[in-house]
C-alpha cells in the first residue's frame, strides 16, 4: 500500500476564500467502493485490526447473496492458483519457511495472520466451526469441526492443567517418612487455597464450573466451594505421586484421632483422601517416638515436673480362650510438664533440704493458722461482695441494664495472678503408659523408677548432671502423695538422696481437693425437703444421680452446676428479701453504689460467720431459735467459699487459693476429709515454714494450675489435666480390637497430645464456620426461677423465731467445729508426730556397689568358717 504524502505547513500555500481549485465534477459524492478505498488508505497506520473492522462494517451493508458471490470468487481464485481453503489456512498458520530476504512477502503474510488471530470475530468463527447453524427444512445438521475441536480442546486443556499441577506440586510435597507435630500443625488450608487458585487457574475454573450450575452460582450467597475444589486437587496430586501427601497425612491422623475404623480408612484411602491403614499405624508410632525425643531434649534444657494417676481399663474378648478372657485391669499414666521460661531458675534442692531440716521440728500451731485466716479475711470479704453482686447481675432482669459494667461491679484486684497468652500455655508430654498399679507403696516405687527410666534419669548418677540433681515436683491425688511420702520415710537412711527418693517433691492436685470439698458439702447439706437441703434443690431442678457421691463419671460437673444454680436461686431470694422488693427488676432503679452497699449487708447478715454467731447467741433460748434461717445463712457462707475456690482456679489467681487454705482446713478437719486435712497442713507447713522463697514461688506459679490454651479463664488444676489425659487414653483415642493391649497402649501414649492438637487444628481450620469446639450449655433460667420461688414461699431467708428442725434435719457447722482451737491443735499434734524428723545426710554414690559386694564377701567368709552373723 503506497504511503499518502502530506505537505508540511511551511510549504502549504494559503488560499483566498474565493479560490476554488476543485474540478466542477467533484461536487458529486463518492461511491461506497471509492469511500472504502479512501478509508483504507487513510487508516493504514491503525494496523490490521482497523482494516478488518472497516471490511466488516462495509460487508454488513451488503446483502448476504453479494457476500456469498465474493466468497465464490475467492474460492475460484484460490483454485486457479492451485489452493483451497484448507491449504490456505494451513500455510497461513505458520507452516511456511520464507527466506529472510523476502521481507515484503513475509510482512504481508504476517499482516494477515495478525488480523485473524487478534480479531474480535475469531471467537465467533470458532464457535461456528464447532456448532454451525442448522439449515431449516433440510433435515440434517452440519457436523463441522466438532470432533476435531473437541480433541484439540481436550489435549490443550489437559496439557495446561498438567503444567499447572507441576507448578503447584512442591506445595503438597511431603515425603511419607517425614512426620512431626510441627509439620502437621503448619498446614493451613486458608493459606493453601489461594496458592492453588493462583498456580492452577485452569483447573480451578473447570472445577468451579462443575461444582454448581450458573443458576446456583447466581443465587448462592453463603456456600463456598473452595475447600472442596482444593481437596479434589490434592487427591489428584496424591494419585500422581505418593509423596504429594501433606493433606492426606493430616487427615489420616485426624480421622484416626476421631476414631475412624480400619475398614473405613481403607475406603477413604481408596479414594485418595487418606494414607493407608498401615501408614496410619506406623505414623502414630513415629509421632510417639518423635515426642519422646523432644521430651528428652526439653528435660535436659528446661525445668520440668510431672504427675501420674491410676488408669483402669476393661478389656473385652469376644472369642474366649483359656488365656484370653474379658477382664478389668489397672495401669498408670504419667505426664511431664516443661517450663520454657528461661528467666526461671530451678528450685535449689540442697537449700530446701537444709531449711526443711531446720523447720520440720517447728510445726504450725492453731494460733498461726488463725492469724493467717484473720490476715486473709479482708481480701476474701471483698471477693464475696463481688460474687454476690455478680449473682444479681446474672439475673435476666439485669441483662440490658445500663449500669451493668459500672466500676462499682469490677472484680477485685487479684492476689497473685498467673499470666496468660500463647507463650505461657502449658507444655506437656505424656509418658508411656505402663501396666503397673500405683495403689500400693511398692507399686508407686516401681512407677517412679519407671518414669525416671523413661526420662533417662535412672540410676545412682549423683550430681554429675543438673537434671539428675534437681528437685522434681510430682503432682498426684492424696493417695499418691501419701505413698511417695511413705517411700521417703522408709528409705530415710539410705546411702544417697537418689535412693532416698529425695529428688521427688510430692504435692497434691487441687482438682481432687475440690472434689473433697464437694463431698464434704454433699455430706453436710444433702438433707431433705424439710430443711431445704441440696436434696430439695436436686428434686425441684430434676437433677438425677446426685444423691450419692462418686469419683467416677460426671458427678463433679453435675454437682458443681447444681450447686451454682442453687446459689443463684438462694441469693436472688436474699436480694429480694434484703431490698424489700418482690421483683428483682425493681432494683434497676437503684444506683450501683447503693447496690454495692446492699451487697455488703447481704454478706454480713446472710452469708457470714459473724451473722451465725449473732444468731446463735440470740437463739440460746429455744423460743428465739430459727433453725431454718440458721441453715440458710450457713449454706450461703459455705457456698461462697466453694464458688470462690472454683473461681480462682478458673481465673488463675493462685494467691487467693492460698488465702482459702485455712477455711479448707477447718472444713476438712471436721467435714469427713481427714486425709485432705493433713495434706492442707503439709501444704501450709511448706508455704509458711519449710520452703525457701524460690521453691514457694515456683510451686505457686507453675505447679498448682495449668493453662493448656493460654487463654483467659482457661486455667485448671494439673491433676485435672492428668484426668483428661487418662480420658483420652480410655475414650477419645482409645485402642480397640485385637491390638488393645498394654504394650500397644504404651507404644502410642506419647502421641496423644499431638493427636489432640491435630484434632483441634483440623476442626478449627476446616469446620470453623460449621461447628464449635465445645457444646452450648442449656439454659438454666427456668431451674433457677422455680427454685427461687420455692425458697421465697418457704421464707428461707426471713428470720422467724420458733422454727425448729428435728435433730436428724439439723446441719452441723463444719467450719465452726473445725476451727475449735483445742481439737484443731490436737489434730496438728497428731499430724506432726507422724512426720519424718530425722534422716541420713549421706551422699555416697560411686562406692555403693563396692560396699555391698564387700558385705556379701564377708557374709560368705563368715558362713564358711561357721561364724555367727548378727
Amino acid at each position: 500500500m503506497p504511503p499518502v504524502h502530506v505537505q508540511d505547513d511551511e510549504d502549504h500555500e494559503e488560499l483566498d476564500d474565493d479560490d476554488d481549485e476543485r474540478h466542477e465534477d467533484e461536487d458529486d459524492p463518492l461511491s461506497a467502493e471509492e469511500q472504502l478505498r479512501v478509508d483504507i488508505w487513510s487508516t493504514s497506520k491503525t494496523g490490521p485490526l482497523g482494516r478488518t473492522t472497516l471490511f466488516m462494517n462495509h460487508l454488513k451493508t451488503m446483502p448476504d447473496l453479494v457476500i456469498a458471490q465474493k466468497l465464490v470468487n475467492i474460492i475460484k481464485f484460490m483454485a486457479d492458483v492451485q489452493m483451497d481453503t484448507t491449504t490456505f489456512l494451513h500455510y497461513l498458520s505458520w507452516n511456511l519457511e520464507i527466506p529472510a530476504a523476502e521481507t515484503s512477502i513475509e510482512g504481508t503474510i504476517r499482516y494477515a495472520q495478525t488480523a485473524l488471530m487478534h480479531s474480535e470475530q475469531l471467537p465467533g468463527i470458532l464457535n461456528r466451526w464447532y456448532k454451525p447453524p442448522r439449515p431449516h427444512q433440510r433435515g440434517v445438521r452440519t457436523r463441522a469441526a466438532r470432533a476435531a475441536m473437541d480433541a484439540w480442546a481436550l489435549n490443550n486443556v489437559t496439557a495446561r492443567i498438567n503444567r499447572e499441577m507441576r507448578l503447584f506440586a512442591p506445595q503438597l510435597l511431603s515425603p511419607q517418612k517425614e512426620l512431626s507435630e510441627e509439620h502437621l500443625l503448619s498446614i493451613r488450608l486458608k493459606d493453601d487455597i489461594p496458592k492453588m487458585q493462583a498456580a492452577q487457574p485452569t483447573f480451578w475454573k473447570l472445577m468451579h464450573s462443575l461444582s454448581c450450575t450458573p443458576l446456583q452460582e447466581k443465587r448462592n450467597k453463603y456456600k463456598d466451594h473452595s475447600a472442596r475444589i482444593f481437596m479434589i486437587g490434592s487427591m489428584l496430586h496424591y494419585g500422581r505421586s505418593h509423596n504429594r501427601c501433606r493433606y492426606q497425612k493430616l487427615l489420616s491422623i485426624y480421622l484416626k484421632a476421631s476414631g475412624l475404623a480400619a475398614k473405613a480408612n481403607d475406603t477413604t484411602h481408596l479414594f485418595g483422601l487418606t494414607m493407608s491403614q498401615k501408614w496410619v499405624y506406623t505414623g502414630v508410632e513415629r509421632i510417639s517416638e518423635s515426642n519422646r525425643r523432644r521430651m528428652l531434649d526439653d528435660v535436659l534444657k528446661h525445668i520440668f515436673f510431672g504427675g501420674h494417676d491410676n488408669l483402669n481399663l476393661a478389656f473385652r474378648i469376644y472369642e474366649q480362650r483359656m488365656n484370653k478372657q474379658s477382664h478389668f485391669d489397672s495401669g498408670t499414666a504419667g505426664t511431664i510438664y516443661i517450663v520454657k521460661d528461661a528467666s526461671v531458675k530451678p528450685p535449689d534442692r540442697v537449700a530446701y533440704m537444709e531449711q526443711r531440716t531446720r523447720e520440720c521440728t517447728n510445726p504450725l500451731t492453731a494460733l498461726d493458722i488463725f492469724h493467717k485466716a484473720n490476715e486473709y479475711g479482708p481480701r476474701l470479704y471483698e471477693q464475696r461482695i463481688y460474687m454476690v453482686m455478680q449473682l444479681l447481675l446474672q439475673a435476666p432482669a439485669f441483662a440490658d441494664w445500663e449500669y451493668k459494667n459500672h466500676s462499682a461491679f469490677d472484680r477485685p484486684a487479684p492476689v497473685y495472678q498467673l499470666p496468660v497468652g500463647q507463650e505461657h500455655a502449658t507444655v506437656q508430654y505424656m509418658l508411656d503408659t505402663v501396666h503397673m498399679e500405683e495403689a500400693s507403696q511398692e507399686g508407686n516405687r516401681q512407677v517412679l523408677e519407671e518414669w525416671l527410666r523413661q526420662l533417662s534419669l535412672s540410676g545412682d548418677k549423683g550430681t554429675q548432671e543438673p537434671a539428675l540433681s534437681r528437685l522434681l515436683v510430682w503432682i498426684g491425688d492424696q493417695l499418691t502423695t501419701v505413698r511417695i511420702r511413705s517411700i521417703k520415710k522408709d528409705r530415710a537412711f539410705d546411702m544417697n538422696f537418689v535412693q532416698r527418693f529425695e529428688r521427688f517433691f510430692e504435692i497434691f492436685g487441687w482438682f481432687h481437693a475440690q472434689i473433697a470439698q464437694e463431698f464434704s458439702m454433699h455430706k453436710q447439706y444433702l438433707g431433705s425437703s424439710e430443711n431445704l437441703g441440696l436434696k430439695h434443690a436436686f428434686e425441684n431442678m430434676k437433677r438425677k444421680g446426685l444423691n450419692t457421691t462418686s469419683v467416677q463419671g460426671n458427678f463433679h460437673y453435675s454437682f458443681r452446676d447444681a450447686l451454682k444454680h442453687t446459689a443463684e436461686a438462694r441469693f436472688r431470694d436474699v436480694w429480694s428479701v434484703a431490698a424489700g422488693v418482690e421483683d428483682l427488676a425493681e432494683l434497676r432503679e437503684r444506683m450501683p453504689a447503693q447496690l454495692r452497699q446492699l451487697a455488703k449487708q447481704i454478706v454480713d447478715r446472710y452469708a457470714s460467720t459473724e451473722a451465725l454467731v449473732e444468731l446463735r447467741e440470740a437463739g440460746k433460748s429455744r423460743a428465739q431459735q430459727d433453725d431454718l434461717f440458721d441453715v440458710s445463712v450457713q449454706f450461703n457462707r459455705d457456698t461462697l467459699d466453694y464458688l470462690d475456690l472454683d473461681d480462682c482456679m478458673k481465673t488463675g489467681d493462685v494467691g487467693r487459693m492460698e488465702y482459702l487454705l485455712p477455711r479448707l482446713l477447718f472444713r476438712f478437719h471436721r467435714g469427713g476429709s481427714h486425709k485432705y486435712a493433713q495434706e492442707i497442713l503439709e501444704l501450709m507447713q511448706g508455704l509458711w515454714r519449710e520452703w525457701p522463697a524460690d521453691l514457694r514461688s515456683f510451686i505457686m506459679r507453675f505447679c498448682w494450675l495449668a493453662n493448656t490454651t493460654g487463654l483467659e479463664n482457661g486455667f485448671l488444676a494439673f491433676d485435672m489435666v492428668q484426668e483428661h489425659n487418662i480420658r483420652d487414653i480410655k475414650v477419645i483415642f482409645a485402642v480397640l480390637g485385637p491390638f488393645a493391649t498394654w504394650d500397644y497402649i504404651k507404644k502410642i501414649s506419647a502421641s496423644i497430645p499431638t493427636q489432640r492438637k491435630i484434632k483441634h487444628h483440623v476442626e478449627r481450620e476446616f469446620n470453623h464456620f460449621r461447628r464449635g469446639l465445645s457444646h452450648t450449655s442449656p439454659d438454666h433460667e427456668r431451674d433457677v426461677s422455680e427454685l427461687q420461688s420455692k425458697y421465697h414461699e418457704a421464707e428461707a431467708h426471713v428470720h422467724k423465731p420458733g422454727r425448729h428442725l428435728t435433730s436428724q434435719h439439723k446441719v452441723k457447722d463444719f467450719i465452726a467445729i473445725g476451727s475449735n482451737p483445742k481439737t484443731l491443735q490436737a489434730m496438728i499434734d497428731r499430724w506432726a508426730s507422724k512426720r519424718v524428723k530425722s534422716k541420713s545426710d549421706a551422699e555416697v554414690f560411686d562406692d555403693v556397689d563396692i560396699l555391698i559386694q564387700r558385705f556379701k564377701d564377708k557374709m560368705c567368709t563368715d558362713s564358711s568358717s561357721d561364724a555367727t552373723v548378727i
